[in-house]
């Protein structure tokens, strides 16, 4: 299958136009000059300095994957693999996008065909190696259509000199009521993974798995009583497995991914037992130390599952739906940090922040997807707290306080219901 679709993507592949050693990227009233790289005879261009000539963004995903942000497109790479992604469709390229020297260069071709095809608004001239944006209208012309590198080029004096129009007024939106949300609520662990377990330096009578569920049900009791529909990937002591959590979440069309977690530090010595706090994870490539202690700690539990519950897929299908998690690596950010910043008043111990880890959970919920550390039941007097029922109420109420919260926003960025 893979070397069939890798054929068609070299049948399929634009001829390369002539090129420049430097693209114009025209955007609006700004003008800025990107240099192309030769790199053994392959012209590249750097996605970083593009995507802020063009006020968008770079995020760094996981396992190198890569997400150009632009005003109307999001666009996904993975290193070393010949196709892109937007959306559901999969875009093939001419030559993969490569890493070197830590930054991410894309081919000639993702800026001559692929941006003006599926960039949302932007057309390349190949002439005078112009990469310019539709964002005016010429007076008494109709905006020129999105044309890809083989249509016929618009003037350079045509496009930096527009005579804008003013857009008719329109009509105030009439509101509509909102849809209903699905939050999908993860109580990690269970049945024969038990998690971690503690307190250190005394007999352990701390179990993780029996927290988060107790947890993770307060939680869903609060989501529903403001009027958020539910789904709970377990409600009793049984054991799910990792991938299975996120197909979930996928088939009844959650709008967010929350798994509930107990932290440990991985070692059992007196420091250790003194570790405390609260953090929340989203989706991207560990970057420290401690990061990476909790990605593997909580990646453990794939070794309960065998048979039925081990993931599978050929690689071309990892890429494409890997690919489709990644959409949602800025949403899923924000949603950590209204959480994390909702637990600060409720929770004893210190705030260690948001932070990034490639967690099994979540790499196969595509949309706004985080875990959540409740704090160190490593540490007596946090596992004390976690133990209490009173405690586990106001945890679940501030979560679903910050979630409420974080659905209303991300409604008024996007301009109301989205059909999903």
């Amino acid at each position: 299958m893979i070397p069939l679709l890798f054929a068609l993507q070299l049948v399929t592949a634009p001829p390369s136009p002539p090129i420049p050693t430097f693209i114009v990227v025209h955007d609006g009233t700004a003008i800025t000059s990107v240099p192309v790289t030769l790199d053994g005879g392959e012209a590249s261009v750097r996605a970083d300095a593009l995507m802020k000539a063009m006020h968008g963004l770079v995020i760094t995903g996981t396992n190198l994957h890569y997400t150009l942000v632009l005003p109307r497109a999001r666009l996904d790479l993975i290193d070393g693999i010949p196709f892109a992604k937007r959306d559901s469709l999969t875009i093939p390229l001419g030559r993969a996008p490569q890493v070197r020297g830590g930054q991410l260069y894309l081919p000639f071709q993702f800026v001559s065909d692929v941006i003006p095809r599926y960039g949302g608004g932007y057309y390349y001239d190949v002439p005078h190696g112009v990469l310019g944006a539709f964002t005016t209208q010429v007076a008494e012309r109709p905006a020129p259509p999105v044309r890809s590198a083989s249509s016929t080029p618009t003037s350079v004096a045509a496009a930096q000199s527009p005579v804008v129009v003013k857009p008719a007024a329109r009509p105030p939106a009439v509101a509509k009521p909102s849809a209903r949300k699905v939050v999908v609520i993860d109580a990690g662990h269970g049945g024969p993974d038990r998690g971690m377990t503690g307190p250190i330096g005394t007999p352990s009578w701390f179990v993780e798995k029996d927290v988060t569920l107790s947890v993770a049900k307060k939680l869903a009791a609060v989501l529903r009583a403001r009027g958020v529909d539910v789904l709970m990937t377990r409600t009793t002591d049984t054991l799910v497995a990792l991938a299975d959590r996120g197909k979930m979440a996928n088939s009844n069309h959650g709008d967010v991914f929350i798994s509930i977690h107990v932290n440990a530090p991985g070692y059992n010595t007196a420091a250790a037992a003194r570790e405390r706090g609260f953090e929340t994870y989203f989706l991207a490539e560990a970057k420290t130390e401690d990061e990476r202690r909790v990605q593997d700690m909580e990646n453990e539990s794939v070794k309960f599952e065998t048979g039925a519950n081990a993931a599978k897929g050929d690689p071309l299908s990892f890429i494409i739906t890997d690919m489709a998690q990644n959409e949602h690596l800025r949403e899923s950010s924000d949603l950590a940090l209204t959480i994390q910043n909702g637990l600060i008043d409720v929770h004893p111990g210190p705030n260690r922040g948001v932070q990034q880890a490639n967690f099994a959970v979540l790499r196969g919920s595509y949309m706004p997807a985080v875990l959540v550390e409740l704090g160190f039941g490593s540490n007596q007097s946090e596992a004390t707290f976690l133990s209490d029922q009173d405690n586990q109420r106001a945890l679940a109420r501030n979560i679903a306080e910050s979630v409420v919260a974080y659905l209303a926003h991300y409604e008024s960025r996007v301009g109301g219901t989205q059909q999903r």
